[in-house]
């Protein structure tokens, strides 16, 4: 009797081990994988720093890069370019007293000094212009070196800057994305690039990028206006601020650029103006196909 007494707790003492051992096997991989899952949570959870509002990676389920032209002369944008509040000076204004950073592209990598700003806005000639006005100027340039040398290194260092009303075309960088979270396409606007339209005199010219986060978070939120109050002779008009104009799409202008290895606009894609045109609308009514049959069913 003691003895089947004693077999028998030398089994259940077994049973007991061994499933004590199996579970603390079962436990080992998942005490391992604690570390590897954070991170990988971390990743998909990343977001863009330059976004107003930052959607995380795990929420995207398609994301895809493009560049928009505004013309500031399109009377559909003529909220962002209103007498005495021009977007383009008011910008660079806020850029040269510190108050908003200025980079070299949309890229938001390469940060603007106030000299490097200054340099950047000035007007500069156009290569290309006739030979006789080149030979006028070789001319002018001469006579006023062999007077005075100084005043013309001092008249170059002082040189003559651009009309802020001339930077009349506005670059959008925006990133189109599908938030699965909440089903919804979102356009997630990153950067703004003033341009310099080319004339007879000059090529086109990219001036400045900045951080369309940093416009909102530093110029126009402090404010804590929704609307801006136009004082005119005839009537006083309401005009929304930029956040508003920006979230509701009061603006009109032409898909130029969609991310692509080669980064070519439609222009250098294309042989003619019209054709790339065309090829810019065409990009436009896909991406609106798109967003049509994501949600038929």
């Amino acid at each position: 009797m003691k003895k089947l007494f004693f077999n028998i707790f030398i089994l259940l003492l077994v049973l007991v081990t061994s499933n004590f051992c199996l579970a603390q096997n079962a436990l080992r991989p998942n005490e391992n994988n604690i570390e590897t899952t954070k991170t990988e949570k971390i990743i998909q959870d990343e977001i863009n720093p330059f976004s107003l509002r930052p959607i995380p990676k795990s929420h995207i389920a398609f994301q895809k890069s493009i560049w928009l032209q505004v013309s500031f002369k399109q009377k559909s944008n003529l909220p962002l370019w209103y007498a005495g509040h021009e977007l383009s000076k008011f910008l660079i204004e806020n850029a040269l007293e510190g108050n908003i950073t200025a980079y070299t592209d949309d890229k938001l990598e390469t940060i603007l000094s106030k000299n490097e700003l200054l340099e950047s806005l000035k007007a500069e000639e156009n290569f290309d212009s006739n030979s006789e006005n080149e030979l006028e100027e070789e001319k002018t340039e001469f006579a006023f070196n062999s007077d005075n040398s100084t005043n013309y290194n001092q008249n170059d260092s002082t040189q003559k800057l651009i009309d802020f009303s001339e930077l009349s075309i506005l670059e959008i960088k925006e990133d189109y994305i599908l938030d699965i979270q909440h089903s919804r396409m979102v356009h997630d606007v990153i950067a703004f690039t003033l341009i310099l339209p080319q004339n007879s005199t000059r090529f086109t010219k990219k001036v400045v990028s900045f951080s369309y986060k940093e416009i909102i978070e530093k110029l126009y939120r402090p404010l804590k206006e929704d609307y801006v109050v136009i004082e005119t002779t005839k009537s006083n008009g309401h005009i929304p601020n930029l956040e508003t104009l920006i979230d509701s799409r009061f603006f009109h202008g032409y898909i130029v650029k969609y991310d692509n290895f080669k980064d070519e606009y439609f222009e250098d894609q294309y042989d003619t103006k019209k054709e790339s045109f065309i090829k810019c609308m065409q990009y436009h009514e896909k991406l609106i196909e798109f967003e049509g049959c994501l949600w038929t069913y």
